[in-house]
């Protein structure tokens, strides 16, 4: 006990008592080289009480937060995803101090750690463990060889920052500081806090048909990707020619439930969205998704990857109201092909074109497009009904004319069926795809 009475006190005559508040000598011996844990000051929140700041029975001299100086955290992005791996900057300005420490946190929405903390100098930073009821969380903070600093430069000090590797929601990083004097009094140090938050990047992978909210793909499938700053600009693939793996700079890369990574073709990009292929040798379960610019990755997440996922694309390219879809008409030997759609110049949305059926020597079928389905079990596993009435299915598979476009052919349709809007409901294998309608004069 009496050798961490002399640390604190060397420390103190040294000018930086931050070490000095109430606590047992044991604690004091063991943060010799720093601050204790649990003084950034982070506020109450979930089971957690508030946490002091070093002020608390030590460091009073001065108001917290004084004009005279300031401190800020810097360097971390405006989103993360899951894994991310980012650097952040504490800095201390003060006009009349030339030595400085401090301490910060990483916490979730009920107070708990998030992620992880690391050094990047070791000889000028370290990581503790917390005190009492904070001993779960870790802290980040000054060596005994990172409190000094030139005569008018602030005080800096480096920290890495892992991201969960699951979504955790936002995450809230607290820190406080000491601009201290060489006197050996700590009543002319000034303390300071700061606070930064940093929301989960926005990230979803669905289906560029219904656009559920399902995060379920699978593959061979068209997927879109939702996130911010996915590509420097719009760009399309050439149509005629094979799907490229990178457009502008612009990659998605699959990482599969075995862990293999298939770079996967691209048809879409753009800064918050990015249209894919499943890679077909994409296994089922959990899948990661990254998307790259620049070979750094800008966004993450995970995905369910199933054989069968099935979406219908809808003529705004919503996933909702009227299907992409089209007549067959036959009459005798002449086969016609008519759409189901029109587009409104006034609203700028296609509207449904009632489809006419036709006098008694017409059979009519109903051509459906969509992804997802090449995977169902059978053929026979299929059904279709339009208005509640079952059409026999013809045919549910792949369209070999487009990469990842599938088609459903059902049909023919009875004359019975009705006038007016009809809903199309679309199931297999005990998945059902988006609902979708035409309209029938």
């Amino acid at each position: 006990m009496r050798a961490g009475k002399w640390v604190a006190v060397g420390l103190f005559a040294l000018g930086f008592g931050w070490i000095l508040w109430p606590v047992e000598m044991g604690q004091v011996n063991a943060n010799s080289s720093g601050p204790q844990g649990s003084r950034t000051g982070a506020p109450a929140v979930g089971g957690f009480i508030a946490e002091p700041t070093c002020m608390t029975g030590c460091h009073t001299g001065n108001t917290l937060n004084s004009s005279l100086g300031s401190m800020t955290i810097t360097g971390l992005p405006n989103y993360y995803f899951p894994g991310q791996e980012v650097t952040g900057t504490v800095t201390i300005n003060h006009p009349n101090r030339s030595r400085f420490g401090f301490q910060l946190t990483a916490l979730n929405e009920t107070g708990g750690r998030a992620g992880t903390l690391d050094a990047s100098d070791r000889t000028r930073t370290q990581v503790i463990n917390g005190l009492s009821s904070f001993g779960n969380r870790r802290y980040i903070q000054h060596t005994f060889s990172g409190i000094d600093f030139s005569p008018g430069s602030p005080g800096t000090w480096n920290f890495i920052w892992r991201a969960p590797e699951t979504p955790s929601g936002p995450v809230n990083f607290y820190a406080s500081g000491n601009a201290a004097d060489r006197n050996g009094s700590s009543s002319g140090d000034f303390i300071y806090t700061v606070s930064k938050r940093l929301e989960p990047l926005p990230f979803g992978a669905v289906s560029a048909a219904s656009f559920g909210p399902s995060n379920t793909l699978a593959g061979e499938m068209i997927g879109s990707i939702f996130s911010v700053g996915l590509a420097s600009g719009v760009l399309t693939a050439t149509p005629g020619q094979p799907l490229p793996t990178q457009l502008g700079g612009t990659s998605v890369e699959v990482q599969d439930s075995t862990g293999q990574v298939t770079t996967a073709p691209l048809f879409f990009v753009a800064d918050s969205q990015v249209n894919f292929l499943v890679p077909s040798n994409t296994t089922s379960g959990t899948a990661t998704v990254r998307v790259r610019r620049e070979n750094n990755v800008v966004a993450a997440g995970t995905v369910n990857i199933e054989r069968f996922s099935p979406g219908l694309f809808a003529a705004n390219g919503d996933g909702q109201g009227v299907a992409a879809a089209q007549i067959v008409r036959v009459t005798g030997n002449q086969i016609r092909y008519e759409t189901v759609v029109r587009f409104n110049n006034q609203t700028s949305r296609f509207e449904a074109e009632p489809i006419d059926l036709g006098s008694g020597q017409d059979e009519l079928y109903l051509v459906l497009y969509g992804t997802g389905i090449r995977g169902l079990s059978s053929q026979s596993a299929a059904t279709v009904t339009v208005r509640g009435v079952p059409l026999s299915v013809l045919y549910a598979g792949r369209n070999n004319d487009f990469f990842g476009l599938d088609q459903i052919n059902v049909g023919p349709i009875p004359r019975t069926i009705g006038s007016g809007p009809a809903e199309i409901r679309f199931q297999a294998d005990n998945r059902s795809a988006n609902l979708l309608s035409v309209t029938f004069k």
